[in-house]
This record gives C-alpha cells, structure tokens and sequence, in this order.
C-alpha cells in the first residue's frame, strides 16, 4: 500500500511541476535557515551546562540599594563573604574564587605570547568540568608561585614535547612575576563562558592585596558548590543573613545565588533584582525567526494545496466510487506532503553542510551537524513530522471531503471556509514578513546609532597596550621616543578602559549625603596628567591635573558626580574619597563611560599613572602602518624584553555590541528571506488565479479591456491582503521594537517613515510578484484564451 502512495504521489507531484518546485524551493530555503538558527539556539543554550555538577553551582552576586528602593546588581563580592560562608554554612561543599580575566604577555626564554588569565583556587578545577592533564592542581593552593596552563599555551612554548617539558618550567608573567608551572588542563570547551589560557593561585594574589580581607571591598567574582540536597534558596537566606551582619550601614547590600550556568545567557535585572533579561532574549529573537519561517513556508504549502485541489477533483471522485474512504485519501495525501518535505529536507541538509562552515566564521563559533548525537536525531524528526502535519493536514481534509458527483463532474469548488483560511494565511504570511522586515530595519538603526554616536570622547585611531611594570619604569622615555614620529599625536596611561570603567566606589562622602544615597556608586579611573586631551574630553570647569605633580590633595569629578553631589560650583569645594579629603580641582564634561543599556556614570578621576594599567597611543589618521611600525622600532629599542601586543579602542568598542550588530545582520536576512518565501507563494497563487480566469480575461479583451486594466483585476485582490497584513503588523511590529529597545539607556526614536518603507516595499515586491502572471495572463490573445473550454 506504501508503496502504491509513493507512486501517485510522485506521478501527481511531477505532473504539476510549479506546485512541486515553488513547495520544494520555499520549504528548503526555510528549512535551511531554521536549521543553521537551531543549530546556533542549541549551542547557545548550551554554554556552561556541561559541568557534571551543573546543578549544584551557583554564583554568587551583590545587590546595592539605591534611592526609591532600587536595587542595583553587581558580580563582584567580597571574598570574606566566600570563605566565611563556607566555614559557616554546611551547606556548601566547596567555594570558587573567579578572578576577572586579563590579557598578559607570558614568556618562557625567548618565546611570548599573549594570552587571558587571572587567579583562583584549587576548588575551581575540582568543582567544574574542566579535566587536569597533567601536574598537582593543588599546588595553585599551597605555592604562591604556582602556575596552571592550557594544553594549547603548553603546545605553543614547548611544542610536542610539552607533555615532558612544561612542568616544572618557569613562566614569566609580564606584570606578575615569575612562576612554575605545576599544572596543565584541558582548554576549555567552547561553550564554556570562561576562556583562560593560565591561572594563578589566589592565596598568592590575597598576599599582595590583603584589602580584600574588608567585607566592604567587592573585588572579585566568586561560587559556591553546594552539597547533594541543598536548596539553593535556602542557603542563600543564610548567604544575606551573614553578609548583612557582617557590613556597615544603615542601607544593607544584599546577595543572592543564581545558577552558574544561567548567568551566561540570563545577565539583566530589574528594579527589584530579578532576572529580566540578558542574551536570552537574542536566542528567542532567533527561535521565533526559525518557527516564522517554517510557518511562512507552510503556509504556502497549504495555500497552494488547496488552490490546486480543485484541478484533481476527477481524481478524487473517481478514488471514492473505486471505494476509497476518507482515511485513505488523507493517507495519500499526507505521504504527497511527506514526499515534498522529504525532498526539502534533503536540499536543506546539503545547503546546511555547504554552508556551515561560512556560517560559523559569521558567527564566530564552531557549530556542528552532530549526526551522532541523539538530540539532533529527535529535533530533525520532530521538524520532519510537524512540517508534514502542519503542511499537510488541513489540505488533505479539504480535498478527501470533496462530493463525490460534483468531484467526478470536476467541478468540486472550494467553501467559503477555505477560501477564507487561505485568505486569512496570506495575511498572517506577509504580516511575519511585515514583522521582521521593521524589525530588521529598526535594529540596524540603533546598531548605527550605537557605532556613530558622539560618546563624548575620542574612541578612533587610538591603539592600546598592556602597562607591566618595565613599560611604568621606562614610560617618559618611551613617550618622548614615540613622540618623535609626525604619525604619533599624543600617549598617555589611564585604566580601566574608560569606555567602560568597570571599577566602581560606594566610598565618596559629601555635605548633605542622604541615606538613600548611601550606596551610590562612582566609577573610577586612574589617569596620567594628558588624559583628557588624548581622547579630546573638553573640561565643563575648572582643570585637570598639571603635568609633572604628585597630587592626592585633589580630584577631578565628571558632570553627573556635581549633578548627584548637587554641588553649584564645584571647584574648590572639598569631597571624601575613601576617608580622605580631597578638593574637586575640575569637572570633566560627560562622557559615557559605560555600555549604551546604561546611563552615564557619576566617575572620580584620580591622577595615578603608576597603576593605571594602560598606555593609549593616540595616532594619526591616515598614518597608522606608519605609527605601528614606528612603535614596534622603539619598543624593541627601549624595552627589548617587553614584546608589543596592540588593540584598537574603536575595535574593542564594537566587540562590546558584536550581539546587536549579529542581530541586525541575521535580521535583514530573515527578513528578505520571508519576504522570497511569502513571493514565492503568491506566485504560484497568482498563476493558478490567472489560469483558472483565462476564459474570463478574453472575453474582456474581446470588449476592449486593456492590458493594464487585466492586471490590476488579477492583482488588486491579493495586494487588499497585503495591504491588510500592513495594517495589522505594523502596530504590533512598533510594540515589539519598542520594547527591545527599552533595554538601552540611548535609543533611537521609532519613526514614521520605517513603516511607509515596509509598507511601500512589501506592496512593491507583491506587485512585481503579483503582475508577473497578470501581465503574462493579459497578454495571451483572446482567440487561445476562448478555445480553453
């Protein structure tokens, strides 16, 4: 019987080639791009989860207080908190130290390289799944010169004998010293957050910066691995019970636990420190995409189902008097529609693995097929059997419930319902196209707006380098010898990046503080004299620090910081940083010095190059190969030791929005790709109208009717439904965008003119669609067109 199926359904599919191509074509273009965005969905969801213990980790993180009962959240947390809750908490198993990571330059004889690391304990490596290969990684615990490395950074300093070699081996760490290697681990999976090349131990880094002992100092990240058992909830009652009681202050900082492999794709917080969104919502972006193109291209297939049915009515009266019952004809119908999608699913996997490679490098991950894993095996089945069911379904009742007279007759028509569900699929079809060409339209937008906007400080032709201890020595001479090139402006130090002043202070006092503004957090950034005119940031007052001084007398404050401190001319009037007094000598105009979901920052300016962290080398424009060259002759010159790694403020800026600029590209192919899809389908819609009315458009022709006037009867029907889809889309297309871009501090505004283009557009490519076939139908003379009965 099967078999029998197969053969009609192949004979029928192949006598209507159009139906077959447009389904088939639509289906795979659809399928394919479902796939490479599940694909990437699945590796997104999947980051972090491959720890054996994935459910008994939890970070921990800090909330803040602010005014009108806000609660501010932060990953920092003192590392008391961490020690003391495992002394004291039976609950915990183990405690993770997680240190930020950095880029250093390592060096073991003449070979460097540069790579990310920071500090932690042995716990780190005993708590999540990341397998030791070699060494004692207890060691990080015991020995303050005790050092981790990747097998990668192994295979680069001591190549294929590095299993014999490495340990043992002494590493410089440019910034920290030297250290052995006692350890060697696998590299990190990449769907692991975390992304280091070495590690040192923590007790080591506490020695050298015992203000981490202060409860009220947060200077790092850490977890908790719980015991078997353990309700996280209830450990992390306890967790704020022991912080509170622990620190000063009438408005308490908080904590709470969040699983660690949540964090990942679950990173933003409302008002009452509750998840409200992060990346997550990039992943449901492009799930939905992934089921609006499925249901756009099953749409087509019903839609063209049922428009052709009534071409094989004779056939299917001619089925139920041969005794065939409905059952039967929906199986046959069913496997025609199977058929289809087999084929599609075929096309869609070659142009998968054809473009998977190019995908990832777009992407910047190494996604897979995974044939052999289980999961990929049910969501391919799973999407094979709802694509055929919700293709398929609905067409094969309206065709196997036609009356047998009229059917053998040929002249089963379409009811009122069918005409009104294709009618009502047509809209919901351009109504997804309508969704995602504003949504495409509107993220692009505020991706320019982000890359263009005036920041209030400079972020292009500025290059950047680690500061280590023998470039702070050696820094005057350094400047002056990289001064001394006309394709170099200016250099200075200043750190953290000050696009992005992570470091942060609740410790600054001023007359008339309230209790509410208790907790307010200034950012900070250590400075050399010239900072402001290297990244052109105009002083609203007063002045920056002069060069040659040594001034902890003074400070220097941006426009929000007067704005809190409510301070009316502020220079001279004197302000508490840390129990000190210090005197505001400047007010530098704002700048924004955090990402664009935040607002600006009230920010503290300390005169402090020794520990800035960072020498920025304002260049030239047009002149950067020159520069570049130009600083790798000094450096080898002045610090021959040291080897010279660059990064770009501009590049390191738009990394931090690589999600956004992904969006809005996928976005704009989402877009034209449902847009191809709807087309195809009222292409063949449009074809089928044409022929079933050719007797009709020549007999107008006979009375004189124009070709123009033929094609706007055939189209003006289908552009209402398009129109219609406009109408309906693009309220629900401005609540959605409106929504995202609430996520940021700066948004664009949501124009008028972004629905007028969708409208214009979408109602142009129909038309094109659409006046293909009228045009064609039109222009058949009137004697072929009356010969057709």
């Amino acid at each position: 019987m099967l078999k029998q199926y197969l053969k009609i359904a192949w004979r029928n599919l192949l006598k209507n080639k159009v139906y077959f191509f447009i389904n088939v074509l639509g289906l795979s273009i659809a399928l394919t791009v479902s796939f490479l965005l599940l694909l990437w969905v699945n590796d997104e969801y999947s980051v972090d989860k491959f720890h054996v213990n994935n459910d008994r980790l939890y970070q921990v993180k800090r909330t803040i207080p602010l005014e009108e009962g806000v609660l501010d959240v932060y990953e920092s947390v003192p590392y008391q908190l961490l020690k003391t809750a495992k002394d004291q908490l039976p609950e915990i198993e183990k405690y993770i130290t997680l240190g930020r990571s950095f880029e250093d330059n390592l060096k073991v004889e003449n070979i460097d390289f540069r790579a990310a690391g920071t500090f932690t304990n042995a716990d780190f490596f005993q708590a999540f799944s990341y397998p030791v290969l070699l060494g004692d990684i207890t060691q990080l615990d015991k020995k303050p010169e005790a050092l981790a490395i990747s097998e990668t950074l192994a295979q680069k300093f001591w190549g294929f004998d590095w299993k014999k070699t490495a340990l043992g081996s002494s590493v410089q760490i440019m910034d920290n010293g030297d250290y052995t290697v006692e350890a060697v681990y696998k590299d990190f999976p990449e769907n692991s957050s975390i992304q280091n090349d070495f590690y040192y131990g923590f007790n080591g880094y506490l020695k050298k910066n015992d203000w981490m002992l202060e409860w009220g100092n947060g200077g790092m990240q850490g977890a908790y691995l719980l015991k078997e058992g353990s309700d996280h909830q209830e450990v992390a009652a306890k967790l704020q019970k022991l912080f509170q009681e622990n620190i000063e202050g009438e408005q308490k900082e908080g904590c709470f636990l969040q699983q660690f492999s949540d964090s990942y794709l679950y990173g933003k917080y409302d008002e009452r420190a509750q998840v409200s969104g992060g990346r997550i919502e990039y992943v449901r972006i492009f799930m939905i995409a992934a089921i609006f193109l499925l249901i756009i291209s099953c749409i087509n297939f019903i839609n063209l189902s049922t428009t052709y049915a009534t071409k094989r009515s004779a056939e299917i009266g001619i089925r139920k008097v041969n005794g065939a019952g409905k059952k039967t004809l929906i199986r046959q119908f069913l496997t025609e529609t199977g058929m289809v999608t087999f084929v599609s699913f075929v096309l869609a996997f070659l142009l998968v693995w054809l473009l998977l490679p190019n995908v990832n490098d777009f992407v910047g991950k190494s996604m897979s097929i995974g044939i052999d894993r289980l999961e990929v095996w049910l969501l391919i089945v799973g999407v094979f059997l709802t694509t055929t069911v919700l293709s398929g379904m609905y067409p094969a009742f309206v065709i196997s419930s036609f009356k047998t007279v009229a059917a053998l007759k040929g002249k089963a028509n379409e009811n009122k319902n069918t005409i009104s569900l294709r009618k009502g699929l047509v809209v919901l079809q351009f109504g997804l196209a309508v969704l995602l060409i504003v949504a495409a339209i509107i993220v692009k937008l505020q991706v320019n707006y982000i890359n263009e906007k005036d920041l209030g400080i400079a972020k292009d032709h500025i290059a950047s380098t680690h500061q280590d201890q023998q470039l702070t020595e050696k820094y005057e001479v350094l400047r002056n010898e990289l001064l001394a090139s006309n394709a170099i402006e200016d250099v200075t130090l200043a750190g953290p990046f000050p696009l992005d002043m992570g470091a942060s202070t609740s410790g600054v006092n001023w007359p008339g503080k309230t209790l509410e503004e208790q907790n307010i957090e200034f950012s900070l950034l250590w400075t050399a004299h010239n900072f402001p005119e290297v990244f052109d940031i105009p002083l609203n007052e007063g002045r920056y620090y002069p060069e040659g001084s040594s001034d902890t007398l003074n400070i220097v404050v941006n426009q929000k910081a007067v704005e809190i401190m409510g301070l009316s001319d502020p220079v001279g009037k004197t302000v508490e940083v840390w129990g000190n007094q210090r005197q505001i000598i400047g007010v530098l105009k704002d700048f924004h010095n955090r990402s664009l979901y935040e607002a600006i920052q009230p920010a503290v300016f300390f005169l402090d190059p020794t520990d800035a962290g960072t020498m920025f080398v304002k260049l030239k424009a047009n002149k950067t190969k020159e520069a570049i060259a130009h600083m790798h002759s000094i450096y080898a010159k002045v610090l021959p030791d040291v080897p010279l790694h660059l990064d770009f403020v501009d590049e390191a800026y738009a990394a931090k929005y690589k999600s956004e600029t992904l969006t809005g590209s996928l976005t704009y192919y989402f877009a034209f790709i449902s847009i191809l899809i709807s087309c195809l389908g009222l292409f063949g819609l449009a074809t089928f109208t044409a022929k079933q009315r050719t007797k009709e458009i020549g007999i107008r022709k006979v009375l004189g009717a124009s070709v123009n006037s033929i094609t706007a009867l055939i189209s003006v029907d289908f552009l209402k439904l398009v129109a219609l889809a406009i109408v309906i889309a693009s309220p629900l297309a401005y609540y959605l965008m409106d929504k995202w871009l609430q996520g940021f501090a700066y948004t664009i505004e949501i124009s008028w003119w972004v629905f007028a283009l969708t409208g214009l557009l979408t109602v142009f490519i129909a038309f094109i669609t659409i006046g293909f076939q009228s045009i064609k139908a039109a222009m058949v003379e009137p004697i072929k067109s009356l010969r057709t009965e």
